[in-house]
């Protein structure tokens, strides 16, 4: 099925692109330890919410957090937890743009709590 009339273009680092729900099912397989029914499911959630939602703008980064949403409700967290999306807040880096005014520096912030990020999303999952 062709999503293109219910689903506006998908802004992703590469460009706009039309979405495609094989990119959330190949992803979720890829980058967790989701069954292909799970996965397959998980798919076909989100595109129903994207679309029920009419938005004007989709983003890769926000159909990471329907799916995670969506593997939550189906009491999948360990999964949402190796889904889980690293970084800070718009607002956060908004605020180191504000202090420090050297690239380097505010590269330095932005990676550090992503790593430790990742580290605590690692022990959590680890627990699970």
């Amino acid at each position: 099925m062709r999503y293109k009339r219910f689903l506006p273009l998908v802004y992703t680092r590469n460009g706009k692109v039309e979405y495609d729900p094989g990119c959330i099912y190949r992803s979720l397989l890829r980058e967790t330890d989701v069954s292909k029914g799970d996965a397959l499911r998980v798919t076909k959630k989100v595109t129903r919410v994207l679309i029920k939602t009419n938005l004007s703008i989709i983003t890769a980064p926000l159909i990471r957090e329907v799916a995670n949403v969506q593997l939550l409700k189906m009491g999948l967290e360990r999964i949402r937890l190796q889904y889980t999306r690293l970084g800070m807040p718009k607002y956060d880096i908004k605020g180191l743009k504000e202090k420090y005014h050297d690239i380097n520096e505010i590269l330095r912030e932005i990676g550090e709590w992503t790593l430790w990020e990742y580290d605590a999303v690692d022990e959590l999952i680890s627990k699970k």
